[in-house]
C-alpha cells in the first residue's frame, strides 16, 4: 500500500473510532487540523484545492481509502473556491449502528 493511502486509511480508522467515542455522526474539521491529524504529506495549500476533495467525495476508485473506513465527506467550497474544512460523517451502515449502540445505550 503506498505510503500516502496508508495515512488515508488509518485517519479513517481515527476518524470513526472518534465519532463512535463521541457517540456523533459527524465532525467539522479545519484543512489545517486535517493535515496535522492525518499525517499527510500533501501541503495545506493541495488540501485547499477542491480538486483534492472532489474524487475522495465521489468515492473515486483509488481515492476510497476513507469511504473502506466508513467514513464520508462533505465540503462547501469558501468564497475564493477553496476548501478551509471538511465534514468527516459515517457512511450509511455504520451510522445505522451508532444508532443502534445509542439505543441500546438509553443516551
Amino acid at each position: 500500500m503506498p505510503l500516502e493511502k496508508k495515512c488515508w486509511t488509518e485517519y479513517g480508522v481515527t476518524l470513526r473510532k472518534r465519532l463512535f467515542q463521541s457517540r456523533s455522526f459527524d465532525v467539522t474539521l479545519s484543512i489545517e487540523s486535517i493535515k496535522t491529524e492525518s499525517h499527510t504529506t500533501n501541503s495545506l495549500k493541495r488540501l485547499e484545492r477542491l480538486s483534492f476533495w472532489d474524487p475522495i467525495q465521489a468515492v473515486d476508485p483509488g481515492w476510497d481509502a476513507l469511504y473502506q473506513q466508513g467514513v464520508i465527506v462533505d465540503f462547501v467550497p469558501n468564497d475564493e473556491g477553496k476548501v478551509s474544512e471538511v465534514t468527516f460523517r459515517l457512511e450509511k451502515s455504520r451510522e445505522q449502528h451508532l444508532e443502534r449502540i445509542i439505543e441500546s445505550s438509553g443516551t
